[in-house]
């Protein structure tokens, strides 16, 4: 079983939310041992070895220029690796491309979401509670995920980046 994550790069730079969503799932990995797999589209080996360094023990790259623009073939995708990499937890930015895919996806994987996740989870044997912002940030909520599949975005700038020395990665 993997966390898997759906990276983005904009700008000839790895996006820092997607880095937060590498840090994340490597935390998560941590709470329920297992890995973390990332998802890039036309990403360089530097962009992929700072993918790395945040925490993926596992990069799918693609190279397909639909996927920049096209929330269904990037939720087509990502549901591929889901399925190929046996992921239960999918990870997302809650960003434009977060908030067009992670609900398409988890509709198609029939998985409960949250959006705009601000901490980390509890985990509680299969079941996950996730913190969210609601009225306007001046209160948190938290959401229990008891579906077998699990989709999270995360609001960006809620979690620091931390980049490692990217050793026994795949």
């Amino acid at each position: 079983m993997s966390v898997l994550v759906y990276t983005e790069i904009n700008k000839g730079r790895v996006k820092k939310a997607s880095l937060e969503c590498v840090n994340y799932a490597a935390k998560v990995a941590e709470l329920t041992g297992s890995s973390v797999t990332a998802v890039v589209n036309n990403a360089s080996a530097e962009q992929l070895e700072e993918i790395g360094k945040a925490g993926a023990t596992k990069i799918l790259s693609i190279k397909n220029d639909k996927m920049s623009a096209d929330a269904m073939f990037i939720s087509a995708a990502v549901e591929q690796a889901a399925k190929a990499e046996n992921a239960k937890i999918i990870i997302f930015a809650f960003d434009i491309v977060g908030k067009a895919v992670a609900p398409r996806l988890a509709a198609k994987l029939k998985a409960g979401l949250v959006a705009g996740a601000v901490d980390y989870p509890a985990v509680n044997g299969g079941n996950f509670e996730v913190k969210k912002n609601v009225f306007s940030g001046k209160a948190t909520a938290v959401y229990s995920i008891t579906s077998d599949m699990k989709v999270i975005s995360l609001l960006p700038n809620s979690f620091p980046v931390k980049l490692g020395d990217n050793k026994d990665r795949k």
